[in-house]
């Protein structure tokens, strides 16, 4: 196996109800956190704070950069049945609703969880 061509895979998320488990209708297409396009946010971000100087962080400002890591990984994402993101069935996958369905905590955190396993980037495909 070439070593250079190890690159990781997107995976699917079926987004769940945080009591029952229940499908929400809500499948997120997600992106490694070691992709090109988070890591370009993340260096932005890190840019942005050494800029800043010394003591200008901030809980609220680490919890928008975390908000701004999850939504660079979010790819794309499908709604059916009911649901919905603020009334709107079919909401384009935008930073504004990305950042909408990222403030609810247990969506969220569902989708931080499924992020961490770096593992499920790198199955194997058919093609193999």
């Amino acid at each position: 196996m070439d070593l250079l061509t190890l690159q990781p895979n997107t995976i699917t998320l079926d987004l769940k109800h945080p009591a029952t488990g229940e499908n929400l209708g809500v499948t997120v297409e997600l992106r490694s956190l070691e992709s090109d396009e988070v890591k370009a946010v993340e260096r932005q971000l890190k840019n942005k704070a050494l800029k800043g100087g010394r003591n200008t962080v901030t809980a609220e400002k680490i919890d928008d950069n975390t908000i701004a890591l999850l939504s660079a990984a979010i790819v794309s994402w499908t709604f059916s049945g009911d649901a919905n993101l603020g009334g709107d069935k079919k909401p384009a996958c935008t930073e504004a609703n990305k950042r909408k369905l990222l403030a609810v905590p247990a969506l969220a955190k569902q989708i931080d969880v499924a992020l961490g396993d770096e593992a499920a980037f790198f199955a194997l495909s058919e093609t193999a």
